[in-house]
């Protein structure tokens, strides 16, 4: 039991060192954004999984023609087991299952474009390698009140990921609309309500707002 709790605290404190680093990462790869000539873009990320969905903000910076890297902000909003019922009696649909559960993925990531100079430069495939920390936010649903929901919700942190690929479609602008699919690793050591895995597949929809 002893050596269970110290490597419960070793986690922990794991998490905490990750979720810690990513965020310098974050800021100092923006900051530095503004000192190199690479290309740059900021991007809006729309996400749609099989436990909910969520939207994200990503920095991409090339390093070479064909790889860039980056951060990957995401929010999930957890939506799994929840499901519309009829109440005749007051003649309106209630929610059953409700759960309040956030995800906040924190992650560096890498894309890389296989094809790049050697199809049409309006259409760049290419894949998606992302890991960093993952903080998990479970709020009491029968607290009513959102501020006392959130300010004592259960939050635990840990190591996260995704995987996968993705298309973008260039314009004559300097938008770009993009979009794939892709698995995350999305596990909690500490059940939430009776559940550790929250990953699995996700549909994603990214529009470049600001090219460099």
């Amino acid at each position: 039991m002893q050596n269970l709790k110290i490597m419960n605290r070793y986690k922990y404190m794991l998490s905490i060192f990750l979720a810690k680093t990513a965020i310098k990462v974050a800021i100092m790869m923006i900051i530095s954004s503004s000192l190199y000539s690479q290309e740059k873009s900021h991007n809006l990320n729309f996400m749609f999984t099989n436990n909910g969905y969520g939207f994200g903000y990503e920095f991409e910076k090339f390093s070479k023609e064909n790889l860039s890297i980056g951060t990957d902000l995401r929010f999930y909003d957890i939506r799994r087991d929840e499901y519309p019922v009829y109440d005749p009696f007051f003649n309106q649909y209630k929610i059953i299952g409700e759960k309040n559960i956030t995800m906040l993925p924190l992650y560096f990531r890498v894309n890389y474009y296989p094809f790049q100079g050697k199809i049409a430069n309006n259409f760049e495939p290419y894949v998606l390698f992302a890991i960093g920390p993952m903080i998990s936010i479970d709020g009491d649903e029968n607290i009513r009140s959102f501020s006392k929901r959130w300010s004592n919700a259960d939050t635990q942190i840990n190591p996260g990921g995704s995987i996968g690929f993705g298309v973008n479609f260039n314009t004559s602008t300097s938008n770009t609309l993009s979009f794939g699919l892709g698995y995350d690793y999305l596990q909690v050591q500490e059940p939430i309500h009776d559940k550790k895995d929250y990953g699995g597949a996700f549909l994603y929809l990214k529009y470049k707002i600001n090219r460099e």
